[in-house]
This record gives C-alpha cells, sequence and structure tokens, in this order.
C-alpha cells in the first residue's frame, strides 16, 4: 500500500511538471496583457492508444518592462476532475536577448500551489485532504525565425521542485515552438520529456517515452495580446 501511494504521488509530480507550455519563451512587451490557455500533459495509454493527459490551465502574463513578465495561473483540471485547487505565479526575465545566430536566453521562476481532498468522505475512509507548494525555475533558449522573426523556436530546462514536508525533484527538456497566428493571437506547441534520467517502470499509468525512460508530453498553449505591442521588425507590414 505504501509503495501504490508512493507511485501515486510521483505520477502526480510528472502530470504538474508536464501540465503547461513553457513560462517565458519571449517578454511580452511593456504594459501587454496575454490571456492564456494551455492544454495537454503527459502521453499515457488509454484504450491502447496513446493520448496527453487532459490537463488545462487558465492564466495571464503582464509585462513589467520590455524585460520582464509576471504570470499566474488556475489549474482548472485539477479542480474539476480531482477536487483540487491548483494555482501558479511566477517572474519570467529576459537574461540575453537575441544577436545573430545567439538565442534570447529566458530565467523563469514559478511558485505552485494545490490544497483539498481528491476523494470524498472523511478520514478514515476517505481522504485528509492537505496542501503542498512546489517551485519550477526554468531556463529557455529561443530563436526568432520565419519571415519578419515572428515564429519562435526554443528549447528549455525545467523542473519541479517540492522543497517539504518531504523533498522531490522532477526535471524535464522541453522543445516547442510559439506560432505567430496574426499580430496578437499565438499557437504554442511543445513537447516535454519528463523525468528524462529516470525508468518509468513500474508506474501507476503507462507512460510512453524511450526505453521507459521518464513520460513524454505534449501540450498546446494558446494566447492573445492586449495593449500596445513591442515595434515590429523592420519591414513587417503588421
Amino acid at each position: 500500500m505504501k509503495r501504490f501511494i508512493r507511485l501515486s504521488f510521483l505520477f502526480g509530480l510528472v502530470a504538474a511538471t508536464g501540465c503547461s507550455t513553457i513560462h517565458g519563451i519571449k517578454p511580452v512587451g511593456k504594459g501587454v496583457i496575454r490571456p492564456e490557455a494551455s492544454f495537454g500533459g503527459p502521453i499515457t495509454e488509454v484504450y491502447g492508444a496513446p493520448i496527453p493527459i487532459p490537463i488545462t490551465q487558465l492564466g495571464a502574463t503582464y509585462g513589467l518592462n520590455d524585460q520582464t513578465d509576471i504570470h499566474a495561473a488556475w489549474h482548472s483540471s485539477a479542480t474539476g476532475f480531482y477536487n483540487l485547487f491548483g494555482a501558479d505565479v511566477g517572474l519570467s526575465r529576459e537574461l540575453l536577448p537575441v544577436s545573430g545566430a545567439r538565442p534570447r536566453v529566458m530565467a523563469d521562476l514559478t511558485l505552485l500551489a494545490f490544497a483539498g481532498d481528491n476523494e470524498p468522505g472523511e478520514p478514515p475512509e476517505g481522504a485528509a485532504g492537505g496542501f503542498r507548494m512546489f517551485v519550477q525555475p526554468t531556463v529557455t533558449a529561443g530563436w526568432d525565425w520565419g519571415k519578419y522573426q515572428r515564429q519562435t523556436g526554443y528549447v528549455s530546462l525545467t523542473g519541479l521542485f517540492q522543497p517539504a514536508p518531504s523533498l522531490h525533484f522532477v526535471p524535464a527538456l522541453a522543445l516547442g515552438n510559439e506560432w505567430a497566428l496574426g499580430k496578437r493571437l499565438s499557437l504554442t506547441t511543445e513537447l516535454k520529456w519528463i523525468s528524462f534520467y529516470k525508468s518509468n517502470l513500474p508506474v501507476v499509468a503507462v507512460y510512453y517515452a524511450p526505453g521507459n525512460i521518464g513520460a513524454i508530453g505534449f501540450n498546446l498553449g494558446l494566447s492573445f495580446a492586449i495593449g500596445k505591442l513591442p515595434d515590429a521588425p523592420a519591414g513587417d507590414p503588421s
């Protein structure tokens, strides 16, 4: 029973690590607000087919200045499916701008909190409920490309760190692209390799991963910019 509880907890950490697209791909611009929605998660086997866990997140990013953003989000699927309240808040900062072949380098620090009870009834039949807080640091390298440099491909190293009551850390590598669908609307597609150093056997869920190492996740993100946008690259008619 203790082993099952521990594996269930690790399943939750893996799911939380892959629950949204990476924050802080590039600055949104001073005074700009970007409402955002994210969908997806680790890919598991459902009736024999590989399906991303349908984890949803609703939030927004605000540009404090041209290099620094703050963001916050509500983990809506945690409330709807698991009777848990989940939210996060974070800060992103551009450390190096794009310069020729050199990528833009971004750093992000996000705090996540989950609280509630995922089983009905009172103890000992039901769950006692509880509260957990996590820290998620991320470093991202991004390259602008395409006509007028409006698309952004990126690679990230991130991880979910639980400092208490017990110590846990689940790292992840991400590869994605932010697609400009217009002047203000963007679609992000992202693949993550979660816990890329550790076997996922045995686990509660069947994860898809190379050599059964970690878990592969897929996420989609949609955002819309509100406010005065940063100056467009030279020649961009938008």
